[in-house]
């Protein structure tokens, strides 16, 4: 990771609006069915950013209807939690991840590691206990799958090409309740970022389920 993780508040938090970031995190029902998580997530745009217009499609993410706006939105969801990052005048990406209890998924590790995050971190996770390669791999992906929103780009698989489209965005691991990985990236003008951010909702640990494979799709 780069720089030291942030950490996350609960919300209320003595935040001002109107800062440069805000990264806010949203408890929400414990289903991968997500027309609930998304609803909360545009209540609380709404709460930030006032009465404002938002503008979504399917594969898409969601952004203000003024094309001329220099604010950018990003959002990830996982089964009983989302996280939102606001940023005021430049691109940002977030990503969470839900880690998954089912010992079978490790076997995936190798494959997905080397086909999207590149040999030297697939070489870098193997290297690893096999007890500590879940959550090394899961904080890679994080990183990885935040760059690719900030740059406004697809997951596709490795290349020394993508490594250089990347290549502007600035990562950091944000802290997050036990069970959850989360990351948040930034590409342009940086100011000095905050060391806090504020948490809606904090939810308590829950039973995990599969974690979501490159598609989206539950893996088992």
């Amino acid at each position: 990771m780069n720089d030291q993780a942030l950490t996350v508040l609960r919300w209320p938090a003595s935040v001002d609006p109107t800062q440069e970031l805000l990264v806010v995190a949203i408890d929400t029902p414990d289903t991968p069915i997500r027309d609930t998580a998304r609803q909360l997530v545009r209540t609380v745009l709404r709460e930030i950013l006032g009465d404002v217009e938002l503008v979504s499609a399917p594969g898409q993410p969601i952004r203000l209807a003024r094309p001329d706006s220099p604010l950018s939105i990003s959002v990830s969801h996982e089964t009983g939690l989302s996280v939102l990052a606001i940023r005021r005048s430049g691109p940002v990406g977030i990503d969470l991840l839900r880690l998954p209890d089912n010992p079978d998924w490790k076997a995936q590790i190798p494959v997905l590691a080397r086909d999207y995050l590149g040999p030297q971190i697939a070489q870098r996770i193997a290297h690893l206990p096999p007890a500590e390669q879940m959550a090394h791999f899961a904080r890679a992906w994080a990183e990885h799958e935040a760059s690719l929103k900030c740059r406004g780009l697809p997951l596709e698989e490795w290349s020394p090409a993508l490594v250089e489209k990347l290549s502007p965005c600035r990562v950091r691991q944000l802290v997050m309740p036990t069970g959850y990985i989360g990351a948040i990236a930034l590409s342009g003008t940086i100011v000095e970022l905050p060391r806090h951010f504020a948490l809606l909702r904090l939810p308590e640990a829950r039973e995990r389920p599969a974690m979501k494979d490159p598609c989206g799709i539950s893996m088992p």
